[in-house]
């Protein structure tokens, strides 16, 4: 079978107008390890390139894994584009070094790499030929079996049971719904060599146990497993499109302001639209919005019609808080304020009038009886609600103002003993307020950078 007929038999031209991959005109950067599959991707392309006036550019990563076969896989892919005019960038980066030093797996920070160098050819390209370019990376069929796999084992909602998408951005994935061994067949049909990745054969890595192990028996239980595993993804596809739809209205609904949302919008919506809705959200305090597995989601879902506050856990340092009325990211290592207070007594006349800022308040200097101190809570601070003199802990007050428990150590306090002068932001000690006996006021003012 020619390269042509493979392109009308398998129907990749189909699929690749069905999703819209490639327009006339286009750039397109291809990542070629020199594997089987990136080299099958790389015929079709040289074969569609006249078809669509593409001009392709091939990048290849060097991961520094393999030591001489890596090597070799560089020179490989060095000659191959050669022989057929087709440019190519090589790098050569040092992933092992790179892991250590990030606490990435091996393969997470390779992963990482090559994706890197796709955009960087991509943006030149774009730059150069004025042209939208795609970038082509050749996962296949079994990919994509063994992606769904991967998350079922370890937990996931709706969008990894839709496994690898064939179109994301700007990457498109011609050959995902091709087998393995169907790529490996018009490989040898032509005569075309490729380089073996002897990695893919240790089953000390998770995908690589699915491969190896898990995808032979299901082979063995039904013989077009792997082609139901496609269309079971390209329908839950479908479904997870218009989920997503409905999940982006709600959060239009429930957004607060400043990336909060309205508690009550999202319990209230149906659990799946819910679940759809937290995790887009969630997604977009993650680098390369990832990270956020079935067990976050489900885990918030749970707390979202409990009273009071609670917190749940998030990586990368993040946590999210279901406050009482609205859930919000917090960063553990937000960068720290540079608080001010500026400080002016002065003899209280008729007909002045009272500060409205909000931080800046004034106090009746004859009720203060020790040194006015600045600080966050401690244990027995108190302030005076009424004119009665009735008292309420701090930490009463917090509650009783619905104040985010993350947020409490964090509030200035103007503190004259235990007493509670102000609470910064928020209110003054009724005790310390200003009147018609009052001779000397304190001012105090407060900004932060």
């Amino acid at each position: 079978m020619t390269i042509g007929s493979f392109l009308d038999k398998k129907k990749i031209r189909d699929y690749i107008n069905k999703h819209t991959m490639l327009n006339k005109g286009d750039g397109v950067v291809l990542g070629l390890s020199g594997g089987p599959d990136s080299v099958c991707l790389f015929f079709v392309l040289l074969e569609l390139q006249q078809e669509y006036d593409l001009t392709i550019r091939a990048v290849h990563v060097n991961h520094c894994i393999r030591g001489d076969e890596a090597d070799s896989d560089q020179q490989y892919a060095k000659s191959l584009c050669q022989a057929n005019n087709i440019p190519l960038r090589e790098l050569v980066i040092d992933i092992p070094a790179l892991a250590k030093e990030s606490g990435r797996s091996t393969e997470e920070e390779a992963r990482m790499a090559r994706y890197k160098a796709f955009n960087e050819d991509a943006n030149y390209l774009k730059n150069e030929l004025g042209c939208d370019v795609k970038i082509a990376v050749a996962h296949n069929a079994d990919d994509n079996a063994e992606t769904v796999l991967f998350h079922m084992a370890r937990g996931t909602g709706l969008d990894g049971m839709c496994g690898i998408a064939p179109v994301r951005d700007n990457i498109i994935r011609p050959l995902l719904q091709i087998s393995k061994k169907e790529i490996l067949q018009i490989l040898e049909d032509n005569k075309i060599e490729y380089c073996i990745d002897s990695t893919n054969n240790q089953v000390d890595y998770d995908r690589n146990k699915i491969r190896h192990n898990i995808m032979p028996q299901l082979a063995e239980i039904n013989d077009k497993a792997l082609e139901h595993i496609s269309e079971m993804t390209e329908r839950l596809s479908a479904v997870a499109d218009y989920i997503s739809l409905e999940a982006h209205g709600l959060l239009q609904i429930a957004k607060e302001g400043e990336g909060r949302l309205r508690k009550r919008a999202i319990a209230t919506a149906p659990p799946v639209i819910a679940s759809q809705a937290l995790k887009e959200y969630l997604s977009e305090y993650m680098p390369d919005k990832k990270d956020v597995s079935a067990v976050h989601v489900e885990s918030i879902l749970g707390l979202l019609n409990e009273d009071g506050e609670r917190q749940v856990q998030l990586p990368y340092k993040k946590t999210l808080v279901i406050s009482y009325e609205e859930i919000y990211v917090v960063n553990q290592e937000a960068p720290s304020k540079n608080p001010t207070f500026n400080y002016r007594q002065f003899t209280l006349e008729e007909g002045m009038k009272y500060p409205e800022d909000t931080y800046t308040k004034w106090f009746d200097c004859d009720r203060i009886t020790d040194n006015v101190v600045i600080r966050n809570r401690q244990e027995g601070d108190y302030l005076c609600i009424d004119s009665a003199g009735n008292h309420k802990s701090i930490q009463d007050y917090f509650v009783d103002e619905k104040i985010p428990r993350h947020l409490r150590d964090e509030i200035p306090l103007v503190c004259d003993g235990n007493h509670v002068m102000w609470v910064v932001g928020h209110r003054i000690s009724e005790y310390y307020k200003i009147s018609k006996n009052t001779s000397q006021v304190l001012e105090i003012s407060y900004t932060e950078e």
